[in-house]
């Protein structure tokens, strides 16, 4: 199956919003053994959606469109659907009694622009909208089938879960010389992407039945792993051997697979050898204790933080010796250690974590120019560790990388800690 995505709306094309509904699109699609083979943006200029609509539905068997489905007169999707099919936009019974129906529930009157979303080409099947207004739109050009969708995310995840999706399994389940296929996503952190896929390289000659695939979601890079056969035992056995391959290669730098978050790994990690953990934050500002209090059960394991942001808050909340920051500086590695033994020893828990840099754009020195961070690690029985990272681009993505490397050094810690 050729599947390609079309993308509508000014706001994608000139940055104001940043297209989040394809890469969710895509990550389903790898489940269901379906590659993406193009994403279009296209701007809100109704020769140019036309134009990529007659192109995609030349190419692909499916395309699933995403915005211009509203009640404002720039919403003129479905409008340029109908000249590509040839056919006049007819008000729709069904839709009509939608919008009436979330309107009334709303305490609100319907109005004429509302009634624009209940106007589809001749001859499309719509279908409700559970979180929203505009409906699903299914039309067929040729040999293609097309799915229009709002581009609002919630309402675009909704259809797409609840519709989309369930009639694309079963188009691929219903065709005579099916393929099986089974699935691995394994996340890494620590390797770039480029280096990731020269890894795996050396891989891809012995496992043909295997398609390899990557994909970045800072600071993390995922390896997608999609084996086909003729059976789903053959699909799996060739899965299984390539994961164990994958992992032999990657080490330690695989954290988990498929729907694995890192946090949890981390916090489940801290449980299993009975430790608990404290932070002290000075660069990252408490994104650290952010992403492990994200998930549910976090107290069990992680008892708090503190973020240090000043000289005088090193000192009164984790103690850091006010002659260390006078002969060192906040950012540096004696600076570093300090905050995480000083934390470890507050909260009175098994391992201590500590970050301190110039995340910018300002700040640094010659030694230690913007997005230097030391990070520390304190634990029983081991000398405090310290490692100073140098991280590249704007302030947030230092203090993601930052967050990610300190929690990153605890987790290789514990790959290696007796369990309690």
């Amino acid at each position: 199956m050729r599947l390609e995505l079309l993308c509508t709306g000014d706001e994608l094309v000139t940055g104001l919003i940043t297209d989040t509904n394809s890469p969710y699109l895509e990550a389903r699609l790898f489940d269901l053994g379906v590659k993406v083979e193009r994403v279009v943006l296209v701007g809100d200029v109704r020769s140019d959606i036309i134009q990529a609509l007659r192109e995609a539905s030349s190419r692909a068997d499916v395309v699933v469109v995403s915005g211009g489905l509203g009640p404002t007169t720039d919403d003129f999707t479905l409008e340029c659907a109908a000249a590509v099919a040839g056919v006049p936009l007819e008000e729709d019974a069904r839709v009509l009694g939608w919008l009436r129906e979330r309107y009334a529930a709303r305490g609100l009157p319907i109005n004429p622009s509302a009634l624009r979303m209940a106007r589809i080409p001749q001859g499309a099947e719509p279908a409700r909208n559970p979180a929203g207004s505009a409906p699903l739109v299914m039309l067929t050009l040729g040999g293609c089938r097309l799915f229009f969708l709002p581009g609002v995310p919630r309402e675009y995840r909704a259809l797409l879960d609840g519709e989309v999706l369930p009639r694309i399994q079963k188009s691929l389940e219903s065709k005579s010389a099916r393929v099986f296929r089974a699935f691995r996503l394994l996340r890494t952190v620590g390797i770039p992407e480029s280096e990731l896929d020269l890894a795996v390289a050396p891989l891809a000659a012995s496992h043909p039945r295997v398609v390899f695939g990557f994909r970045t979601h800072a600071p993390e890079n995922h390896l997608k792993l999609m084996a086909e056969a003729s059976s789903q035992a053959e699909a799996d056995a060739a899965l299984a051997a390539v994961e164990a391959d994958s992992r032999r290669v990657l080490g330690a730098r695989v954290f988990g697979a498929d729907a694995e978050e890192y946090a949890p790994v981390v916090l489940r990690m801290l449980s299993r050898v009975g430790a608990t953990l404290s932070v002290a934050e000075s660069c990252t500002g408490g994104l650290i204790s952010q992403q492990l209090t994200a998930v549910a059960g976090a107290s069990a394991t992680f008892l708090g933080g503190a973020v240090v942001y000043t000289e005088k808050m090193k000192t009164a909340w984790v103690g850091v010796p006010p002659e260390v920051l006078e002969r060192h500086s906040a950012v540096s590695s004696q600076t570093a250690v300090a905050m995480a033994e000083g934390v470890r020893a507050a909260c009175g828990t098994t391992y201590g974590l500590a970050v301190t840099g110039y995340a910018g754009p300002g700040g640094g020195t010659p030694e230690d120019p913007v997005g230097t961070v030391y990070c520390a690690l304190a634990g029983p029985d081991m000398a405090t560790r310290c490692e100073r990272m140098s991280f590249s681009g704007d302030r947030e993505r230092v203090r993601l990388f930052a967050a990610s490397h300190t929690l990153e050094m605890l987790r290789q810690h514990l790959l290696t800690a007796p369990q309690s």
